[in-house]
């Protein structure tokens, strides 16, 4: 599940009011799927409130747009919510260019979304950072 770049994705958990995950290198074919299973374990609860912080993606394909729009209506179907926090450059210009920007909370930064930083956890291992 290695990205062109040679990037693994990351993500790592943060324990707050809302549970944030932080994922970072490719959001493309080759990491998509991975990235899903893992999201799923991460967001099963009903009104799940989940913070993805996306400063660290350096690929965002439309595959990468499709798991964060899944991700989001999961989320919302079961009373939750999703919101990003802090998206790289790539990644906003990915969602306005496909107009899915809007359908998104967009938080500028991690220090809105929560109050400390978080130590990335590489692949496949998703941790509670304490």
């Amino acid at each position: 599940m290695v990205s062109a770049r040679g990037q693994r994705p990351v993500l790592a958990v943060l324990p707050e009011d809302r549970e944030t995950l932080v994922v970072s290198g490719s959001l493309a074919l080759a990491t998509v799927p991975g990235l899903r299973e893992r999201l799923l374990r991460e967001c099963h609860s009903p009104g799940s409130r989940v913070i993805l912080d996306l400063s660290g993606v350096t690929s965002c394909d439309t595959l990468g747009l499709g798991l964060l729009v899944a991700t989001a209506r999961r989320l919302r179907l079961s009373g939750g919510d999703l919101r990003l926090a802090a998206p790289s450059r790539v990644v906003v210009e990915a969602l306005g260019d496909s107009g899915l920007i809007r359908l998104f909370r967009v938080l500028p930064g991690t220090g809105t979304a929560v109050g400390s930083t978080a130590a990335e956890v590489p692949a496949p291992e998703c941790r509670t950072v304490a």
